[in-house]
């Protein structure tokens, strides 16, 4: 019994001396976090001391921290800020036209209209510059159209050039402007309305009389969409009174409407060149082109000369007349041709026993060749 009364009094005095050391110790450990707490103020953003290292810079002044936020966003008076604008690439610059000498004899591909004329002569002039056959000439009035009050006079200013030039084929691309009132005079009649309609058709039949009257064969280009939506539907109508007095008259109206939209049909001012890079082709003002653009305009155009022609060297046939409807079957009068292939030409008679014999006369199959992709026996394994 005395054993266990001595053991409970050493339990007792174990716990009473513990909870001395605890009330004890805990003040000095609140001296020394606060201690530490007032170095690492002292020490501003250096960080140092046991508790910053430990917790991390719980610590840490909170007014300081807020003070090096904005100072971090906040850009340096020497330092530019970058501008959110996207940045404008300049225009693709027509490059250097080295034209080859052309003969004496060269036709001239004469081309006529306002400002897109001009961009489509550079682009034509570029197309034919190797061909000494082809001399590209232009009769270009720029900033107008056919709603000037007869200046100039385009009937009489085409019909004069025609008359001094040898001529083979004429190029008109305009109506860039022509989305307004006819003038006469001091007076004006309102786009769109009955009488302008009636005035537009007249200049247009007036020009395309003027060289069809030659027996020229005439393309003729229309317009294609800008992007404001109005003047897009401003061209649209235009292009449908073009084609009303130029298909009419045996001339060609090159479209070039569909080759100027995305794949959604909608106004774009990049696409594909002629090589099929993807590169900007229509003008700041969305209307004209940039050069590329022009040059992509003058490939529809190249593609319906060949059509009328036959080739881009197509001038020198001097034995038939200017016409558009001729269709040139021997070739070139300096050729060695004198009589078209016909049936009677004996020639073309097969040789008994050749294959052709065999195939067209006989009818017997040729014999096979082996590896070849009409090879009709099957793969030996």
């Amino acid at each position: 019994m005395a054993g266990f009364v001595v053991m409970r009094h050493s339990v007792v005095f174990k716990v009473l001396a513990l909870a001395l050391c605890f009330a004890v110790a805990e003040p000095i450990l609140i001296t020394e976090a606060h201690h530490a707490y007032a170095q690492s103020r002292e020490r501003g953003s250096s960080g140092g001391g046991f508790f910053s290292k430990l917790f991390g810079g719980i610590f840490k002044p909170k007014q300081q921290t807020r003070e090096r936020k904005i100072k971090q966003r906040s850009p340096s008076r020497t330092t530019k800020r970058r501008s959110t604008r996207p940045t404008q690439r300049a225009a693709p610059v027509a490059p250097q036209i080295n034209e080859e000498p052309k003969n004496d004899d060269a036709k001239v591909l004469l081309v006529v209209g306002d400002d897109l004329a001009g961009g489509l002569a550079d682009g034509l002039r570029a197309v034919y510059a190797k061909t000494p056959s082809i001399r590209v000439k232009k009769l270009v009035y720029p900033s107008t159209g056919l709603v000037q009050d007869k200046s100039p006079d385009w009937p009489e200013d085409v019909s004069k050039t025609l008359a001094l030039e040898d001529v083979g084929l004429v190029v008109v691309s305009l109506g860039a402007k022509d989305d307004a009132g006819i003038r006469f005079g001091e007076q004006e009649v309102a786009f769109q309305s009955p009488e302008w309609m009636k005035q537009y058709r007249f200049r247009v039949a007036s020009l395309v009389a003027s060289i069809r009257n030659e027996q020229l064969p005439m393309i003729w280009v229309g317009l294609a969409p800008a992007e404001d939506y109005l003047k897009t539907a401003n061209y649209s109508l235009i292009n449908d009174l073009y084609m009303e007095q130029v298909e009419p008259s045996g001339g060609i109206f090159v479209d070039i409407w569909d080759a100027y939209l995305d794949e959604n049909g909608v106004y774009t001012s990049h696409g594909p060149d002629i090589n099929g890079k993807r590169t900007r082709l229509r003008s700041r003002d969305g209307v004209f082109f940039t050069w590329d653009g022009y040059r992509k305009m003058a490939f529809f155009v190249e593609r319906e000369i060949a059509r009328v022609f036959g080739s881009a060297s197509a001038f020198i046939f001097e034995g038939v007349k200017d016409d558009p409807n001729f269709m040139v079957l021997t070739g070139r009068l300096t050729s060695p041709e004198t009589k078209l292939i016909s049936n009677s030409d004996e020639k073309q008679k097969p040789v008994p026993g050749t294959a052709q014999h065999k195939l067209t006369v006989s009818g017997a199959d040729l014999p096979n060749v082996t590896g070849r992709v009409d090879e009709n026996r099957w793969p030996i394994f």
